[in-house]
């Protein structure tokens, strides 16, 4: 089930990604602007406070409206849905708090549980991997998001696991041959800014475009899969 969702969530990704990247390119872009402007005051002068404004901004603003409106997006494209692209914008704003909230949680319980040799991390990661969706599809509170994700992935652990293996894989690959690009210059303040928004830019667009078609598409064939169950 985790290669089928990931082999269909790249045909979507090849059918829809040009509209899909149009339409959230303009918060991709200013992840990385805000991202290489910190980094670049980071490396010359030290950690200000206007630096950690920017990775508050980035982390706990941009990256969750990012997450929501790149999975309304997504969802719309697969159902043939057809929104004005200011509509995501518009309504993406009602479920940032509960979202910063989730991803809070989730960072911290993988967090601990990767400092537990790692594996009770991942193991955590796949029993987590639908509590955005449920917040922001079926628009349940938090408490419903994680028992609901905590629930429905026990019923395909493996398989949950597998695939949220395969996000932290691509996710550390990517960024480990952006640090490998970035580290083959002689110093670091030779490395431009340009550079530096283009490689966050695409560090974010990869993880958003994970979570918006393999891991969507995973996502809803778990429900189908319930669904039927439920029924007979």
């Amino acid at each position: 089930m985790t290669l089928l969702a990931i082999s269909k969530g790249f045909e979507y990704y090849k059918k829809f990604g040009m509209n899909f990247t149009i339409k959230i390119l303009p918060l991709i872009f200013l992840f990385g602007f805000l991202a290489s402007i910190g980094s670049s005051s980071t490396l010359s002068e030290g950690i200000s406070n206007f630096d950690i404004f920017l990775l508050l901004t980035n982390n706990f603003l941009i990256s969750p409206l990012l997450t929501i409106i790149a999975i309304f997006i997504a969802n719309d494209l697969i159902e043939n849905n057809n929104r004005d692209v200011l509509v995501y914008y518009a309504i993406s704003w009602q479920f940032l708090l509960k979202v910063l909230i989730l991803s809070l949680i989730s960072t911290l319980c993988i967090g601990i549980g990767l400092l537990l040799f790692v594996v009770p991390g991942v193991l955590i990661a796949g029993l987590l991997i639908f509590v955005n969706y449920f917040a922001i599809l079926e628009n349940k509170t938090i408490l419903d998001s994680l028992n609901l994700s905590w629930e429905r992935s026990k019923l395909n652990f493996f398989q949950c696991v597998l695939m949220a293996g395969f996000f932290w894989f691509i996710t550390i690959l990517t960024i480990t041959i952006l640090s490998a690009i970035s580290g083959s210059y002689g110093e670091v303040n030779q490395i431009s800014q340009t550079y530096t928004i283009i490689s966050s830019s695409l560090a974010i667009y990869i993880q958003v475009c994970l979570i918006s078609f393999p891991i969507l598409v995973f996502y809803k064939k778990n429900q189908s899969l319930n669904e039927i169950k439920d029924s007979v």
